[in-house]
């Protein structure tokens, strides 16, 4: 099998294409791993019947808006205008568990959320029909109404909260809670019996629960409309950094690497200041006040947010990373010295093939189409469910059978709404809309398509390693001939690449990150094989089997100079993803609402996350440039080494600055 490290031909592959008068990757190879490509592209054709199954059936609507009780999405359809779900009596929904869903009062879809107090004891007002079922006759004594549920007994003044209708009486002052409680008192159900601030908070932390437990990617998808231009600027901000810290690097290799040393530890350093004068401000301030019209936090995210320990564990944490890298920087003052000349080699390399460029960027905008597809499909999965409805309010005189159960309908059954309305016997029984309900098919294509974002993004940075990996080798063996390299390292590469190893590539998407040696402190970056496979066209295995033998020989030169190149090249996306993670908290916080609860403060953390990983993604894609120049010479050194003596009879390739190189290396 080509996908496993265990026959002998693989273990001893790399003996095979060994030449002491190598000079360059070598052209008589053939296919490696092809097990590996079938399985891939077998996969990737799964992957592609579960997007045809997910767009088949799935429906984001149900994602973003709530349905009514007919399993009606508001807003869409036969409820367009209508975005907002009004619940008749919120106190039904008191003590369900909002993760099973259901709440058995009548919801119907509302143009807009009411803002007044009234009570069916006031008679019919002039806009009541818009709070009733829609065909309502509202000629209709209003007593009957009310009992047949087509019209709500009371209606409080709420606020839409993620289009669901809240009454404002949680989300108003302590001074303001007790004139809200007289007017309730007065409010009759439609039972007869008045209304109970108790079961009404309860009833509001029902719905609050079920925005929350309604998933991250509505939390998302509701707030990338404010959001969205402040996550694209900070997009651009984190690539225009990245090409300024490029550029600088091209034109002056040792100050632009210096600067980002130094300001790297400034992002911690300031997030560390935030985080105590947070924690200051936390400490000073009162606990909110929580009483009976107080909602319930949103999501335990709120409660982190406000208190002072999570800021004083932030700032200690975020201070001991700053102490951490000026003691780093301290210690390893003359690697970093030694770091930068390697990378000013890796900077030459990528000057000489500008072509070069055009890898991190495609591989960049791959990422985002994927991810996109990623989250599209995830989405539509996740709304693909069918309705499911349920029984509410039977009484003794029903007569209609449930033949999943043998017995007389009861609350909670499963039912039809096609055929219940015909046959129950019960007047007041209805067969409302319970939930969308997740079979156990579309929890497996979930994995599916998780897996297949994991497989396919890694063979991307796969693919992308392996392609700069043969340019960057080809221009290190090439010597007195790289000026004439152009832009035919890259083509070059890219054709082999295609042609031989996507076998390769694919495996190496699959194995993990780093295979170490027992007993050896030396550890095989994935990364490291692609380059013995790109230079000698041998399969992914055989590869890491070369590479180790290599640092078994050769381990100790350069071995600290390439960790602490690895080191300031992270500290550089450290600094870039700090500086806008930054820019955007700031600009984001005066987008909050300041409102006493703070409803949107609680979901700004999941643009904060966007913002960061987006930036980190996109500052990975242009440093993975210089990261893998910097590998691939540094394996190469260790090949030429290990092929050479540096005599007349048998010279280096290496040239003189990568001679004073190991000189520093080893003073």
């Amino acid at each position: 099998m080509d996908c496993v490290c265990l026959t002998n031909k693989l273990a001893n592959e790399s003996e095979t294409y060994y030449d002491p008068s190598y000079k360059g990757p070598n052209n008589k190879r053939s296919c490696t791993d092809v097990t590996c490509l079938l399985l891939l592209i077998t996969f990737s054709l799964g992957w592609a019947g579960v997007a045809i199954y997910a767009f088949a059936n799935g429906n984001p609507a149900r994602l973003i808006h709530p349905s009514n009780s007919e399993g009606e999405i508001c807003g869409k359809g036969n409820q367009t205008g209508k975005p907002n779900l009004l619940y008749f009596d919120l106190t039904w929904c008191a003590g369900l568990p909002a993760v099973v869903g259901g709440c058995p009062t009548t919801q119907i879809c509302v143009e807009e959320c009411p803002r007044t107090y009234w009570n069916s004891a006031q008679g019919k007002s002039s806009d009541l029909d818009h709070f009733c079922v829609p065909g309502t006759n509202m000629t209709t004594e209003m007593a009957q109404l009310v009992e047949e549920r087509s019209c709500p007994a009371y209606i409080l003044p709420s606020k839409s909260v993620l289009g669901r209708c809240v009454p404002t009486f949680g989300l108003v002052s302590i001074e303001e809670t007790g004139r809200a409680e007289a007017k309730m008192n007065a409010i009759k159900k439609e039972d007869g019996k008045f209304l109970q601030a108790k079961s009404l908070r309860e009833g509001v932390g029902y719905v609050m629960d079920s925005i929350d437990t309604s998933g991250p990617f509505e939390r998302l998808l509701s707030y990338l409309p404010e959001y969205w231009w402040i996550i694209l600027l900070s997009f651009i901000l984190s690539l225009i950094l990245s090409i300024i810290w490029s550029v600088l690097i091209k034109l002056k290799v040792k100050p632009a690497i210096w600067i980002i040393i130094v300001l790297s530890p400034s992002s911690f350093l300031a997030g560390t200041v935030l985080s105590i004068l947070r924690y200051s401000q936390t400490r000073e301030q009162n606990p909110i006040q929580k009483d009976t019209y107080s909602p319930p936090d949103i999501n335990s995210l709120t409660s982190y947010w406000n208190n002072k320990s999570t800021w004083l564990l932030c700032g200690i944490v975020m201070g001991t990373i700053t102490l951490t890298i000026l003691i780093l920087i301290s210690c390893l003052f003359k690697q970093i010295n030694v770091a930068i000349k390697l990378i000013k080699e890796a900077s030459k390399a990528i000057n000489s093939m500008k072509s070069v460029l055009i890898i991190p960027l495609g591989k960049f905008v791959a990422r985002v189409l994927l991810i996109f597809w990623f989250m599209t499909i995830a989405i539509f999965l996740a709304t693909s469910g069918l309705h499911e409805y349920r029984v509410v309010d039977t009484c003794s005189s029903e007569t209609y059978i449930n033949t999943a159960t043998g017995k007389m309908f009861q609350v909670n059954d499963i039912c039809n709404p096609d055929t219940f309305v015909e046959r129950t016997g019960c007047p007041r029984a209805q067969c409302v809309h319970h939930k969308f309900g997740h079979a156990n098919l579309g929890t497996v294509m979930q994995v599916w398509n998780f897996f297949g974002i994991v497989w396919i993004l890694m063979f991307i940075q796969s693919l992308g390693e392996m392609i700069m990996a043969g340019a960057f080798a080809e221009w290190y063996w090439k010597g007195g001939m790289r000026r004439c390299l152009s832009s035919a390292g890259v083509w070059s590469s890219l054709r082999r690449t295609c042609r031989y190893h996507l076998g390769t590539v694919a495996l190496g998407s699959l194995v993990p990150w780093m295979c170490c040696r027992k007993n050896s402190f030396r550890c095989i970056s994935r990364s490291s094989s692609f380059i013995i496979t790109a230079v000698h066209g041998i399969s992914f295995c055989g590869g890491r089997k070369t590479c180790s033998n290599l640092l078994s020989r050769n381990g100790k030169k350069l071995c600290y100079t390439q960790r602490v190149t690895t080191f300031i090249l992270f500290t550089g996306k450290l600094f870039i993803v700090g500086l806008v993670a930054a820019a955007f908290f700031a600009t984001s916080s005066s987008q909050v609402n300041n409102s006493p609860v703070h409803i949107q403060q609680i979901y700004q953390i999941v643009p904060i996350l966007t913002c960061i990983l987006g930036s980190f993604a996109i500052t990975s894609s242009l440093f993975s440039l210089y990261a893998m120049a910097v590998d691939t010479i540094y394996v190469c050194i260790l090949e030429d080494f290990d092929k050479h003596d540096g005599s007349s009879r048998t010279p280096y390739c290496m040239n003189s600055d990568t001679v004073n190189i190991l000189q520093l290396e080893t003073s």
